[in-house]
């Protein structure tokens, strides 16, 4: 490995106890819906999945059960320990710690039933499609989200922070347009969660507190939570799963 990829792999050797928190402590069980839609569809169940850039493993629980051989590959090694110690971890699952595109090179073609992916950072280029659908059998499935705003704390931020673009579909579009370069059938499912939170007047202004000036935020305050303490916060999130038998 590399000096860029230790440092990379540092990155998220330091980042997976929160990381790992955040993925507990979501409020959408994605996961669920992805393996029903999977099922749904006929890639599940099959006899060995890949979870390519698996991280924790927030998609063993799921999809695991509907696998005879399921391997997760991640370039962290404490984001695997994680994924080691989910509850449903069993001797059917094998974790693999490597650089996914070296991962991807040195894995023979049709070796899995389906290979899939969810968020993952470093799926941006159109070999890595290639190299996935190679080593492919039968499917390959990408997932992401696509967008994720609120009426709370993306309006402030829209407000206020304009310059930050919101990119969050951006490699999802690029996806498409190379499998559309490449000539090859694809299709797409959306997954929609319309989620409402409380959010308390406290974690606002924590939240801002470094970023706005006390009167900016104090208007805003004012504006959102008036003499309440809680504000019903409506979230809206999509992810979108990109699908295609082998080509």
């Amino acid at each position: 490995m590399n000096e860029a990829m230790e440092m990379i792999e540092a990155f998220w050797d330091d980042f997976s106890t929160d990381y790992d928190a955040i993925q507990e402590e979501s409020l959408v069980d994605i996961p669920e819906h992805v393996k029903k839609f999977l099922a749904q569809e006929g890639l599940l169940p099959c006899d060995n999945l890949l979870d390519l850039a698996g991280g924790t493993g927030k998609y063993i629980p799921a999809l695991s059960s509907l696998t005879k051989d399921y391997h997760l590959v991640d370039l962290s090694q404490q984001m695997l320990k994680f994924a080691r110690n989910k509850k449903c971890y069993s001797e059917k699952m094998t974790l693999i710690h490597q650089e996914q595109r070296q991962f991807l090179e040195q894995t023979s073609e049709n070796t899995y039933d389906l290979v899939f992916t969810a968020m993952n950072p470093a799926l941006d280029d159109k070999e890595l499609l290639l190299e996935m659908n190679r080593i492919s059998k039968k499917y390959v499935g990408i997932l992401r989200m696509t967008f994720d705003e609120d009426n709370l704390f993306s309006q402030v931020e829209q407000l206020y922070f304009s310059s930050q673009e919101q990119a969050s579909g951006t490699l999802t579009a690029n996806y498409k347009e190379w499998l559309k370069q490449l000539g090859w059938t694809f299709k797409s499912k959306t997954f929609r969660f319309l989620l409402s939170e409380k959010v308390s007047a406290k974690l606002f202004s924590d939240y801002f507190s470094d970023e706005l000036s006390s009167e900016d935020l104090n208007r805003l305050l004012s504006l959102f939570f008036g003499e309440k303490e809680d504000y019903e916060m409506q979230r809206l999130v999509l992810f979108e799963l990109i699908y295609w038998e082998k080509h």
